[in-house]
């Protein structure tokens, strides 16, 4: 059974919890084997059936081949790599036989890809070095580095990884391909902290940064911040590692990726494991299990038992360490992935060896061994060489512990892990020390001081460098600041010549400042002068002349009641002070200040349009753009406006015989149009008299500056159109 992508993440991570006893800061370096995210499938099920079927009807053309290459990146995207590998012969063979070169190259290129997704990485570089050959394309050369890049780096030759990758990366920039430029960038910097290198990978990783966040690529941002967190975290920065995890994890969120937020939380229970905040570790390992859950995601699940089952552990909870690793083992091996079964079988052989149940320790230790040798994991197999040599120590059989940890030695030897190295050593000094062969004792305990200074000279070299690049640009600062000093006195009297004319300047400008400011406030108190006196009129219009109107129309209809007679002079009196009344209220409405945002017009005319054309059942639709609501339109405008908006619509419901209107408010270039549409019966506009309303309409857009358009034909309705610059 093959593993995705992101099984090898899981797995990169749960093999450094393994190696924690060792030296986490060396392995911790797995997680950047991969990015995260690049690797997570996003293709859906219902495109790969879409494009089965139209491989199903496809005839043997070029056509055809671009549609298994479409299917090929889907499949390939959703990690269906063994699939996507079938389609991509199938797509070498159709376009071998068309002789179509850009098909048989992708077809190839995509063969490759799946192998080394496959970890089949010899046959990766065997076909991406025909396809460098053979293609004079571009774009397939740049893939093709960049596929040798990852498998060199898979297969420890560093030297090799880095230059496909530079290869890749130059031809990316002349494409100015920005998205794989940064992803170049980004797997440079991993390769280099993998090799220790953590300046120079923090340089490459924040390059990389950069340009996803110029081309507002949240997702890989992310990816990105993980990473660096992670190289932080090697050097021991945990303020940076948890700034740049807590960064990622942000965008992870911003984004809804739930894959990084459970790997984010992870990486923060790990940091937080060596701050020594267990109980906060603790939490972010529990909110990793529960994410992973969430969707669904075994490896996820099955890492977080791992931490969890390590916790405990380290506690001394054998029990529930017990419990929670055979959770992650059982889960390990029914999605078939042997790197984390056998970490996981490494770590329960570090739980029974605490107990010193030596025996049970044994048994998982050959348990992991064997699997590393099936799957050619050279560290995982000198780790159980190590583990196992011990157990045999400790039990007392030193001929076997010497035997085992020779083994581990001849293989980290070969890997250069110094820091594997040079523990070897110190506990092959220590079974030669007890069996009283103090010579051999000597010279392993020699070998092993030899590493020890090496790793702390580098360390020391690393710490004298940083010194000697301060002292020196502490050096330079101190020469720039004695020619500063020269210059001082060279300029002092010109400075002073400059001082008067500051000075004069800035007297110049406060006087300007001041200015404006008594200018503006002098505009507001007039401001405020007109809408108190625009409310003070809009008050006594309401409370005096409209309290009149009112008792006039209150009187009139009392004295027909008393009458019981009908008297037509009362009725107009009547209706002309009921008629004054609604006039009124128009016009206070329209001086209020509060009524001058054109959102409340529109509100205005709504509710005018609902209660005229809803007591005639008269259906309607009353569009307005939301970008006229925030308009401020001057108060004889706005009166003149819904005034004409009134009377349009008495008209349709007097005259029309419509039972359908239709009302849009929109701002079109630097217009205002109001229109109104009814599907009445229509007139003859060439021949219609003009009565008050239609007279009126026309006089009122005109003295608002507006266009006024009427068009009506018999039978088929009529639309009158506003045009107002605005």
């Amino acid at each position: 059974m093959h593993k995705s992508p992101i099984t090898k993440l899981m797995i990169m991570i749960y093999k450094l919890l393994k190696l924690r006893i060792y030296s986490v800061q060396k392995f911790l370096l797995m997680i950047l084997l991969f990015g995260i995210v690049n690797q997570i499938p996003f293709a859906q099920n219902r495109a790969i059936d879409s494009l089965i079927t139209i491989l199903d009807s496809a005839k043997e053309d070029t056509n055809k081949v671009n549609t298994f290459l479409e299917l090929i990146n889907t499949t390939f995207n959703k990690s269906d790599y063994k699939i996507s590998l079938h389609y991509a012969d199938e797509s070498l063979v159709l376009s071998e036989k068309l002789n179509y070169k850009k098909g048989i190259a992708w077809s190839w290129l995509w063969i490759a890809k799946n192998n080394g997704n496959l970890n089949n990485y010899e046959e990766l570089l065997k076909i991406t070095s025909r396809l460098l050959t053979d293609t004079s394309d571009r774009l397939i050369t740049a893939h093709v580095y960049m596929d040798q890049g990852i498998a060199y780096f898979h297969q420890d030759k560093y030297t090799e990884a880095l230059k496909n990758l530079s290869l890749a990366l130059r031809i990316w920039e002349e494409m100015d391909d920005k998205v794989h430029v940064a992803f170049c960038y980004s797997k440079i910097g991993s390769i280099y902290s993998f090799q220790g290198h953590y300046d120079e990978a923090i340089k490459y990783e924040l390059i990389a940064l950069k340009i996803q966040q110029d081309i507002g690529d949240k997702r890989h941002s992310a990816e990105t911040h993980y990473n660096i967190g992670c190289t932080q975290y090697l050097l021991g920065n945990y303020s940076e590692a948890l700034s740049h995890y807590i960064a990622g994890l942000k965008l992870y969120e911003e984004v809804q990726e739930k894959l990084g937020i459970s790997m984010s939380y992870n990486s923060l229970g790990n940091l937080y494991i060596d701050m020594g905040n267990d109980s906060l570790a603790r939490q972010y390992y529990l909110a990793s299990l529960k994410s992973a859950q969430e969707i669904g995601d075994k490896s996820g699940m099955a890492i977080g038992y791992g931490n969890i089952g390590l916790m405990y552990k380290d506690d001394g909870n054998y029990p529930e360490a017990l419990i929670n690793l055979f959770l992650a083992v059982n889960i390990y091996q029914e999605i078939g992935d042997k790197y984390g079964t056998e970490n996981c079988f490494g770590n329960i052989g570090h739980t029974y060896s605490q107990q010193n149940n030596l025996p049970e320790a044994l048994k998982y230790y050959f348990a992991s061994l064997k699997i590393a040798q099936e799957i050619g994991d050279t560290l995982g197999m000198a780790l159980s060489y190590s583990d196992i040599g011990i157990a045999y120590f400790n039990q007392h059989k030193t001929s076997d512990g010497r035997k085992w940890l020779k083994k581990c030695l001849d293989i980290s030897k070969n890997l250069g892990k110094k820091d594997l190295i040079r523990q070897t050593y110190e506990k092959l000094a220590e079974i030669e020390r007890q069996t009283g062969n103090y010579k051999m004792a000597y010279d392993y305990h020699i070998n092993y001081s030899l590493y020890n200074d090496s790793l702390f000279n580098e360390k020391s070299k690393k710490l004298m460098t940083e010194m000697k690049e301060k002292y020196e640009s502490e050096k330079k600062e101190n020469e720039i600041a004695l020619l500063n000093n020269e210059k001082e006195v060279q300029t002092l009297d010109l400075k002073k010549q400059k001082l008067a004319k500051n000075y004069l300047i800035a007297s110049l400008s406060l006087m300007t400042i001041l200015s404006i400011f008594v200018y503006r406030n002098y505009r507001t108190k007039q401001k405020l002068k007109l809408q108190t006196l625009r409310n003070k009129i809009a008050s006594d219009l309401h409370d005096d002349v409209g309290s009149t109107l009112s008792s006039i129309s209150i009187f009139s209809q009392m004295a027909q009641q008393q009458s019981k007679e009908v008297i037509p002079m009362l009725e107009t009196i009547g209706d002309s002070s009921r008629k004054m009344l609604d006039a009124m209220a128009d016009i206070v409405w329209t001086i209020k200040p509060e009524n001058d945002q054109f959102e409340k017009i529109i509100l205005r005319m709504r509710s005018f349009a609902f209660e005229l054309l809803g007591a005639k059942n008269i259906d309607f639709e009353f569009q307005a753009d939301d970008e006229v609501s925030n308009m401020k339109l001057s108060m004889e405008v706005r009166k003149n406006l819904y005034l004409i908006f009134k009377e349009a619509t008495n008209n349709l419901v007097k005259y029309s015989s419509a039972d359908r209107a239709f009302f849009t408010i929109k701002k079109e270039a630097s217009n205002l149009s109001m229109l109104i549409r009814d599907n009445g019966k229509g007139f003859d506009v060439a021949n219609v008299k003009e009565g008050n309303g239609l007279t009126n309409m026309k006089k009122r857009a005109k003295e608002i500056g507006a266009q006024f358009m009427i068009d009506s034909q018999p039978g088929n309705g009529t639309t009158i159109q506003l045009k107002l610059a605005v």
